[in-house]
């Protein structure tokens, strides 16, 4: 069958077609998988809820493995070292995954169908739903444009996100990442155990609550005087503003040479649950997993200018500004920036 791009050239009627026998051939196949996808679910709420709970790992940092795992089945951004991460992590199942999604992958390499999952948008037609996949390319081409310019690149947060693994290796550049002392050891032992080389990255843990991460950083070898990058992705959403807008100008500080950050902002809106219905019921999850949304950025009428603002109060100069959905009729959700140092 003809993929994507090719079949939204056809007359509707024929993709209205296709589209219907797609369905009828997916069905059995889902029918195949069905006993397996009960067993997967339990064993998938058992590692995401309660191991990720029993060894204090973060359930968002999970969820954005996940989601690594998903673009790589549906072939839209192949990431071999997340899934096998993701086969050794305890607080992921691999079973449950394949047993849940396994009928999708299987219609999707079969005969190109597919729900949605793992689609991206054009850029300005990010939807919800397809804000993760395309957050992940973005930071992708953050990475690629910036690992033979600079001297170092910290990921403050990094959680069991491999992109640095997948950008770094073999370049000429120091890269740490931090997080909570839990997560950073949940992660290497699951490296080692996946037996996935690492050994070029410097691994910082931090007790938030006790130490900071500042310090930390520099008793790992962090040199002021080297061209830096900061890749802060997907946490400032659950800090309060106060604690964004000191980490904001601890990285500026921290740098005497060159110094980029790119991160993300999620609107006031967005953090409210004003955005839409499916956004409060998510919003509500994460509660429950003890990880609630806190800032967001008021990014009506103008996201640009907002963000622009709040970035020089922190001692920044934003140099890139993407908006999500920005050509759609929706009210601004999301952003991806850089910026330089003042």
């Amino acid at each position: 069958m003809p993929d994507e791009s090719a079949r939204k050239r056809l007359p509707a009627a024929l993709r209205h077609l296709i589209r219907a026998v797609q369905i009828l051939l997916y069905i059995p196949i889902q029918a195949i998988f069905l006993p397996f996808a009960i067993i997967g679910l339990l064993d998938g709420v058992r590692k995401e809820m309660g191991n990720s709970r029993r060894l204090d790992v973060s359930f968002t940092a999970v969820q954005a493995l996940q989601y690594r795992w998903i673009m790589h089945h549906f072939d839209t951004r192949p990431d071999p070292l997340s899934v096998a991460f993701t086969k050794k992590f305890p607080c992921e199942s691999h079973l449950g995954l394949w047993a849940i999604l396994g009928p999708l992958i299987v219609s999707h390499k079969l005969f190109g169908f597919s729900a949605g999952l793992g689609e991206l948008d054009e850029p300005g037609e990010e939807t919800l739903s397809s804000t993760p996949g395309r957050r992940l390319l973005l930071f992708d081409r953050v990475l690629e444009t910036y690992v033979d310019e600079m001297e170092q690149i910290v990921i403050p947060g990094s959680g069991f996100d491999l992109i640095a693994l997948h950008f770094t290796r073999g370049r000429e550049v120091k890269v740490f990442e931090i997080d909570q002392e839990a997560t950073m050891n949940a992660k290497l032992e699951t490296l080692r155990d996946a037996d996935i080389e690492h050994d070029w990255i410097t691994y910082v843990p931090v007790d938030y609550a006790r130490e900071s991460w500042v310090d930390r950083l520099l008793d790992a070898g962090f040199d002021r005087t080297r061209r830096t990058l900061f890749v802060w992705q997907s946490v400032s959403l659950y800090l309060e503003e106060d604690a964004v807008r000191r980490t904001l100008r601890d990285m500026a500080d921290l740098c005497d040479a060159e110094c980029v950050v790119a991160q993300d902002f999620y609107s006031r809106a967005f953090v409210s649950g004003e955005t839409s219905r499916v956004v409060r019921r998510t919003r509500r999850l994460f509660e429950r997993m003890g990880e609630s949304w806190r800032f967001g950025i008021d990014m009506s009428p103008d996201p640009h200018a907002a963000v622009e603002s709040f970035l020089n109060e922190c001692g920044w100069k934003m140099t890139e500004f993407v908006q999500f959905g920005e050509k759609r009729e929706i009210e601004p959700f999301y952003c991806i920036v850089e910026a330089e140092k003042l």
